[in-house]
């Protein structure tokens, strides 16, 4: 579910699933299959991002339920994600609390 906000002020979420099209000009409209639409109070790029985030979040989910593995079925493909073993190399910068400087040196 994503959380989108309409022109008008009201808050709500939808299924980025639901979502039949977009049109742009001049405000951002959703079609949904259902039929419904609405006008938003936000532009194309921030819409977006919530379905991208909310995809992501969902790829996440599944793979920590499978163990690593994720496996999502579309009806073009098949997309196989699998958890590989972090190699830490010494002269990789690491995490930002590891490139701070030394105050004992």
């Amino acid at each position: 579910m994503i959380a989108v906000t309409c022109r008008n002020g009201e808050h709500f979420t939808i299924d980025p699933r639901e979502i039949e099209r977009v049109e742009t000009l001049p405000d951002t409209v959703l079609h949904m299959v259902g039929g419904r639409t609405y006008v938003l109070g936000t532009g194309l790029d921030e819409l977006l991002r919530a379905v991208r985030d909310s995809h992501a979040e969902l790829l996440v989910v599944q793979k920590r339920l499978s163990g690593g593995t994720a496996v999502l079925a579309d009806s073009a493909a098949t997309l196989r994600v699998e958890r590989r073993a972090r190699v830490r190399i010494d002269d990789s910068p690491g995490s930002p609390a590891d490139r701070r400087p030394d105050p004992d040196a």
